[in-house]
């Protein structure tokens, strides 16, 4: 650690310069109108080497401050506006540093309006009514950076360890390139894949469904999406990255990613193997596809991660996997656009779990300590795709089509003893099982829009259809003993069966619409939902006996369906005007449930009216500050496991009956999040919450025997809730090439659950809370390091008689250095210590993972060599306590431990018959 200290001060030593503060001031105008124009984009740049030193948007008084710290005297000032000619002025700022500027008048660019190509520096930042577009080589990163690392630069932009964007709060649903997905709608590929060098433009919109970019509605905005346009000098040719690597025990990985653009026309391939608990193709510039691996084990707790609707691993253990994608897209003239991608995915997983757990009843506690060693292999295809026809400017018809198979086997063993509050056991179960299944899905989601000639007026429809079925043989054997007083065994109770489990389920939903607009700012919206739902569930129990023969258990298995229907009408009222945004929706739904059990030849009907409502409010106050609330209700019908009145013994230790009676659950959701951060100035704060109130929930009924036996079934309940909140404060100091960024967060949750065991009522309420700090200073081209630390407090009270509560706090510190000097050298050092609260003594109860990696870049900065390391210290642990409403559980699983790795990565391109490797600046 002092090694790394004493790096930051001798290369922050070397390059500090003296900075000084500056104020600019002025008001930009219309040069004929004499109209003050509003989000227009001033900057300065330095004249020595172009650095952009600062930004900002005049306001709707056409007023722009421009403020920060620079060392360079000699800068240019710049003014854009879309639609006019740019307006450049030299300052010198040895002249003063508080300078007023009067009025800047701009003049209508004819020749650009007229359509004639004119060559003008791009500003920065521009703001396109609800779009926020940033122009990338305006901001610096390293040579080879991807578009991560352009976006960890852009302000109110934050990019978190898992990968996960928000902007302004708001996280961001996808990534398109060029207006198309990038393998699929998972921002990770595209994040980590693609080069800073293609990039012309990052535009930050709310995210949008097609209908409402067909109709020019307003989206989500409580939610962005980013539109990636690629330069067009980069828009024909091809780029790719492969690595290799080979380590100790065994480990390696391999990946690799190639892009062809021509115009229209995309393709993109990747694939990877690994046994590291990666996806491979997420990808790393420092620790290629560790980094991903170090941070998905010691977040999450677990070896597992997913991509693009692929999982891999399980909750602990270590995964060998194997992928590989395929995207291709095309466009046909301005009528009709397709796209399609392709994954698979294939993994091994070897996971092991020992745990304590105690349970609370009403006049006892009992501990039980359990063993679970389980390998799951598995084998998944995933296709989807996009067409779109535009017959006309009017039309516009959307269809999403998906397929995907899937081929899992496991073979799990595991062992339990249970025992009172004394010790004395009373009951000792082993389990084995092996199971087989096939899946598969198919669905489509489509819409459809009309615009009128009559403006704000349209019509349409949209709509998805699903079908899913799923054909599992299970091969599974219990032996269970309990003890008498004297803790004697009696005899043990086996069972061994053969489980044929074929689920089919299938969906239908159709929603046409009806918009006009009523005045400029009032708009009047009318649909009509209608739904259906079938799922059937046919389980069959074959009992052996001692020689191995099969007998149809008729008690234990089932023929099971359910049908239901919803309808919901709706009219809605729109007002946008200004600032304010207000949509609000009423209406009634109308829901139908049928359910027959063929075997027990028993049947019911239930029907369901509720109304209905949705409402949101959207306001924009100031120049960058921001509120929304939104309200809605909804209808939940059990599943079919709830609902069927047979036993599942499948758990010897937990008998689960359904019940035919239960009724719908009835939600009520509000959301609200506050925003106001200022870009210019590098700070300002989020917060967001949510609360669920539930009536008519599904809660558990639990009867606990002398011999620890647990039979649930299930009732409704009213009165239960969760909510949780969140908020962040950033401020952030830059000085030319040297930047400080500090974060306050604080995020809290809560809820209240119920249920019933051995006859008793209960309540469990948890809270958390838990505030954290990040400090970042970053020297460009030199040094980036970020520091962690989190304190998470948490609490479960019961109003059971055995316990009332349970508390216990949790820290995590974290550390992030990233060295880019000497040149072609880069050494990245990421360690994180967590501190696990309350754990019980037969579990470690902290953890210090370190990961290295140093790398030298060569053959023009294409070829990389990188020797990392995994878990330095070898303290790597996977340590967690669970809480539920009626029992505390400790869990240690197997993780994946110390490796050393050598790696080599190779990247080719050419765009335009040029290589990008050997134009300036990359």
């Amino acid at each position: 650690m002092r090694l790394f200290l004493a790096i930051i001060f001798i290369v922050t030593s070397c390059v500090t310069v003296t900075a000084q503060q500056f104020n600019i001031i002025g008001v930009v105008k219309d040069s004929i109108t004499n109209e003050k124009l509003q989000s227009a984009t001033v900057y300065l740049e330095s004249v020595k080497d172009s650095t952009l030193i600062a930004y900002s948007i005049t306001d709707a008084e056409g007023v722009f401050t421009l403020t920060a710290n620079t060392a360079y005297e000699k800068v240019n000032f710049i003014t854009s506006f879309q639609g006019y000619k740019n307006y450049t002025a030299f300052i010198n700022l040895t002249d003063g540093r508080d300078l007023d500027l009067g009025e800047i008048i701009l003049s209508s660019d004819i020749e650009a309006l007229n359509g004639i190509l004119i060559t003008a520096r791009k500003a920065p930042i521009t703001v396109k009514k609800d779009t926020l577009e940033f122009n990338a080589k305006s901001f610096n990163t390293r040579a080879d950076a991807t578009l991560e690392d352009v976006m960890k630069e852009l302000p109110g932009v934050e990019v978190d360890k898992d990968g996960k964007i928000t902007v302004n709060g708001k996280e961001v649903s996808r990534i398109l390139v060029n207006g198309k997905e990038f393998f699929g709608d998972d921002p990770q590929i595209a994040l980590k894949n693609l080069p800073k060098e293609i990039i012309d433009k990052i535009q930050v919109t709310e995210s949008k469904t097609d209908t409402q970019k067909a109709t020019g509605e307003a989206g989500d905005a409580n939610a962005s999406e980013i539109n990636i346009t690629i330069d067009e000098d980069k828009n024909k040719g091809w780029f790719s990255r492969l690595t290799a690597g080979g380590g100790t025990d065994e480990r390696y990985s391999m990946s690799g990613i190639a892009n062809y653009f021509n115009n229209d026309f995309k393709l993109s391939v990747l694939g990877s193997s690994n046994n590291i608990n990666s996806p491979g193709f997420s990808f790393d510039e420092i620790y290629d596809a560790m980094g991903s691996s170090a941070y998905s084990i010691s977040r999450s707790s677990n070896g597992s991660f997913g991509i693009n609707g692929q999982n891999f691993g399980g909750s602990g253990g270590i995964t060998s996997s194997d992928s590989a994608g395929l995207n291709v897209s095309n466009d046909w003239g301005e009528t009709v656009s397709a796209q399609m991608n392709y994954f698979y995915g294939g993994n091994d997983t070897r996971s092991a779990a020992d745990s304590r757990r105690e349970t609370f009843l009403p006049d006892r506690t009992f501990i039980t300590e359990s063993s679970n060693r389980g390998d799951r292999l598995g084998d998944s295809h995933r296709i989807s795709g996009r067409i779109e026809v535009k017959p006309d400017t009017l039309t516009s018809f959307n269809i999403r089509p998906n397929v995907n198979l899937s081929n899992n086997f496991s073979n799990n063993t595991s062992s339990s003893i249970s025992s009172d509050e004394s010790g004395a056991a009373i009951n000792e179960v082993s389990t084995s099982s092996t199971s087989d299944s096939d899946n598969q899905s198919l669905g489509a989601n489509f819409s459809f829009s009309r615009k009128t000639l009559e403006k704000g007026t349209y019509f349409g429809f949209y709509g998805n259809a699903n079908t899913n079925q799923s054909d599992a043989q299970s091969d599974f054997n219990s032996t269970r003993t309990t003890f008498d007083e004297f803790s004697n065994p009696e005899t043990p109770v086996i069972q061994d069966q053969l489980i044929n489990n074929n689920s089919k389920s299938s969906s239908f939903s159709f929603t046409p619409y009806f918009n006009k607009k009523l005045t400029d700012a009032l708009g009047l919206a009318l649909n009509y939902n209608v739904e259906t739902g079938n799922q059937e569930n046919k389980r069959s129990i074959f009992d052996r006996d001692g020689s191995g023969d099969l007998f149809f258990n008729n008690t234990l298995s089932n023929d099971y369906e359910v049908k239901n229907t919803q309808q919901r009408p709706s009219l809605g009222l729109r007002y946008n005007k200004g600032d304010l945004r207000l949509d609000v929706y009423a209406g009634v739904i109308h829901q139908t449930l049928e359910s027959e059990d063929i075997l027990l030849n028993t049947s019911f009907d239930k029907e369901f009216t509720d109304p209905y409502v949705r409402a949101n409010v959207n306001y924009k106050f100031g120049k960058y500050g921001r509120a929304y609330v939104n309200y809605s209700n909804s209808i939940n019908v059990p599943s079919v496991r709830q609902l069927q009145p047979v036993e599942d013994r499948t758990n010897p230790q937990n008998i689960v009956i359904g019940n035919p009676d239960l009724d719908a659950s009835q939600q009520h959701n509000i959301y609200f999040n506050l925003s106001r951060y200022d870009w210019e100035k590098g700070s300002g704060f989020y917060s967001g919450g949510g609360f669920t109130y539930t009536d008519n929930s599904v809660a558990a009924i639990s009867t606990t025997d002398a011999d620890l036996i647990r039979t649930t079934t299930y009732t409704n309940i009213n009165g239960e809730y969760n909510g949780y909140l969140y908020t962040r404060f950033a401020k952030t100091w830059k000085k030319d090439a040297r930047e400080i960024g500090v974060d306050l967060s604080l995020n809290g949750n809560l809820s209240l659950n119920k249920g019933f065991t051995n006859g008793t009522a209960f309540q469990s309420e948890n809270y958390s809370f838990t505030p954290g700090i990040s400090f970042e200073y970053s020297l460009q081209d030199y040094i980036d390091v970020e520091l962690e630390y989190e304190i998470s407090a948490n609490r479960t009270q019961y109003d059971i008689t055995s316990i009332t509560e349970q508390d216990f706090v949790n820290q995590r510190v974290a550390l992030d250095i990233t060295t880019l000097w000497p040149e072609h050298v880069i050494l990245g050092i990421r360690g994180e210590y967590n501190k696990f609260g309350n754990i019980t003594g037969d579990f470690d109860d902290d953890s210090f993972v370190l990961i290295g990696s140093l790398g030298y870049k060569f053959a023009k900065d294409k070829a990389t060599v990188k020797l990392k390391a995994y878990d330095i210290l070898n303290q790597i642990i996977d340590t967690r306590r669970s809480i539920t409403d009626d029992f505390v559980a400790d869990t240690s699983s197997l993780v994946l431990q110390q490796y050393f790795m050598l790696s080599f990565t190779y990247k080719l391109s050419k765009f335009g018959g040029k290589d990008p490797n050997k134009e300036k600046g990359f």
